[in-house]
């Protein structure tokens, strides 16, 4: 530790009599890991974390087949008929978009929600914080009319009010009773821009029920231990015997099973990559750039390290010191970065598509700092020891005789 103190306090040194020399290296490994960070605080969340409920890898979406064998939704005939047949889910439920307009004392506001049967928080595996999640009592046609409120609509338009649970709200002109708060740090993936659900309430008699009107996503959970190709042959036999039974309503058999995860992120997944190559590569740029820069200083000082060869220093003492110097850089140019990183994150989602996912969970968060930590330790390491092996391989004697003219 003496050693080490007395490394930085060296290096400290000789930055400082040095600035521009100091500024050029920190600020060109702060725009490579400042944008490198950025980038990755976007797709960790989105690529690579898995959805935010309990054992996500066993929700899974529902897709009827459609002709050319692409994903389809799914009509609520066919809906009813996999969640009565089939043994491969824990529970299956239908989603469908709902605007609703909320009147009161405030001023009136449109709000996005959904349409959801009675199983849908069942299968995400997230139950609200206040009150209950809906029944199947209440899933059913013309049953009462009840609403569950996501949390920030809840803080926003009624002021965090706990008592507005078991009370009236109007909703397109009718009375909604609200029976569940979700809990703060809910997700809705299937819908970002949701804030209101309220129960489906079909049935079969319904003119909009029927096995052509494929207007429903379905969403459900796999129980234990059954995978997803167990799952996608199950619903293919139930598909092929609904096709015997009603020829005219389906164009050809076959359902479709996808992760979640594979659902929501296939369509960015291919452009996040090529983003992260492309600042990766920006990285290492910007750390060959830093180690010309490094080896040029390291020719500069030849004589020094000569010097300092001669009175008593090894050759893995002086690798030491220049490795301490290039990580004091590269923390320097990390901590900096994380700056350049946390602005590039707002201006991100400042320009993002509505459409991308997850994007309230985009941020300089505890994973990304450790991602800045880590990715900033190995890029000091890795410019450091190059002018370091360098130095330590040169002729040193002949160095401190050819320092003066040479410098």
């Amino acid at each position: 530790m003496t050693n080490l103190l007395a490394d930085l306090r060296y290096a400290l040194r000789l930055l400082a009599h040095k600035p521009a020399f100091a500024s050029l290296v920190v600020g060109t490994l702060a725009l490579g890991l400042g944008a490198t960070t950025a980038i990755f605080s976007v797709v960790n969340p989105i690529l690579f974390e898995p959805m935010p409920y309990p054992h996500a890898e066993r929700v899974m979406m529902v897709w009827e087949r459609d002709l050319d064998g692409s994903a389809m939704n799914t009509s609520f005939a066919t809906y009813a008929d996999v969640a009565r047949e089939n043994r491969s889910f824990d529970a299956i439920a239908a989603v469908r978009d709902w605007r609703a307009t909320i009147t009161g004392r405030a001023e009136p506001e449109r709000i996005s929600g959904q349409r959801v049967s009675s199983t849908f928080f069942t299968v995400l595996g997230v139950a609200p914080a206040l009150g209950h999640d809906f029944t199947a009592a209440e899933d059913v046609r013309n049953g009462a009319r009840v609403v569950i409120l996501s949390n920030g609509l809840w803080r926003r338009r009624f002021g965090g009010d706990s008592t507005i649970v078991g009370r009236q709200i109007t909703l397109n002109g009718l009375p909604y009773t609200v029976v569940g708060i979700m809990p703060a740090g809910f997700e809705n993936v299937l819908d970002p821009a949701a804030q209101l659900w309220a129960p489906l309430q079909y049935d079969a008699s319904l003119p909009y029920a029927c096995r052509t009107c494929r207007h429903l996503r379905a969403v459900a959970r796999l129980r234990p231990g059954v995978r997803e190709h167990q799952a996608a042959a199950e619903l293919n036999a139930i598909s092929r015997r609904l096709v015997r039974e009603h020829p005219t309503e389906y164009a050809r058999a076959g359902m479709l099973v996808v992760s979640l995860h594979d659902q929501i992120t296939r369509g960015v997944r291919p452009a996040l990559l090529a983003v992260l190559g492309a600042v990766t590569l920006l990285l290492l740029i910007a750390c060959v750039n830093v180690t010309n820069l490094l080896l040029a200083r390291a020719v500069q000082r030849r004589g020094e390290f000569s010097l300092r060869a001669a009175l008593g220093a090894t050759g893995g003492r002086l690798v030491r010191q220049l490795v301490t110097e290039s990580l004091l850089l590269a923390a320097a140019g990390g901590a900096l970065g994380v700056i350049v990183a946390w602005l590039g994150v707002r201006g991100l989602i400042a320009v993002s598509s509505p459409g991308l996912p997850r994007l309230d969970a985009i941020g300089v968060n505890g994973p990304v700092l450790a991602f800045a930590l880590g990715i900033t330790t190995f890029v000091g390491l890795v410019f450091g020891l190059v002018p370091a092996v360098h130095v330590a391989r040169d002729d040193l004697h002949r160095g401190i005789q050819e320092g003066t003219r040479r410098t």
